[in-house]
């Protein structure tokens, strides 16, 4: 035979939980003293962020009030905007129309050593070995042709007689047109 099942939904006598309580107090002490740290540290952010608006505004009352440049700082000052207009009149110029007449206008009979433009003579120099001398002025006629060129001129040529097939170095000097002021 079973016995009876009693179940007991309501106690007379509670006892209290001092642990849980104990954990409550000690929680709301921490509560206290992180809130305590809390209007310290935002006492401090007021207190910098004061400083930096002091600190912003005394900067900018003596960049008002600051003197007038130095004559070395001004002369400074003007031969950086003058570099800095050389390099933009020098990204402005065709440079892709120089190079594509210069490499162009040689054919198989020119291999170029070097191209050295000068902005402010409005001159452009160019080295280079030519097969023969008659390559070589056929290579002077065509560029002088050229609408990039105002002239070309044969500054130097040089036979190299080392050689068994006689190249000849060479160096020209064309008056470019698109550098002209």
């Amino acid at each position: 035979m079973m016995r009876a099942l009693q179940l007991d939904y309501q106690r007379a006598y509670k006892p209290v939980p001092w642990l849980g309580l104990g954990i409550l107090v000690v929680a709301l002490i921490g509560l206290a003293v992180m809130f305590g740290y809390h209007q310290t540290l935002n006492q401090q952010i007021t207190f910098w962020e004061r400083k930096v608006e002091q600190i912003e505004r005394l900067s900018s009352h003596r960049a008002l009030v600051s003197r007038p440049l130095t004559e070395q700082a001004a002369r400074a000052q003007r031969l950086e905007v003058e570099q800095a207009n050389q390099v933009v009149r020098q990204l402005g110029l065709p440079w892709n129309a120089l190079f594509n007449a210069v490499e162009t206008s040689g054919g198989q009979n020119i291999a170029l050593l070097s191209l050295e433009p000068d902005l402010h003579k409005g001159t452009v120099k160019i080295s280079g070995e030519a097969k023969d001398l008659n390559a070589l002025l056929n290579y002077v006629k065509l560029l002088s042709t050229r609408e990039e060129f105002s002239s070309v001129m044969l500054q130097n040529h040089q036979i190299r007689q080392d050689d068994p097939e006689k190249p000849v170095l060479f160096s020209l000097l064309g008056h470019w047109k698109e550098t002209a002021p």
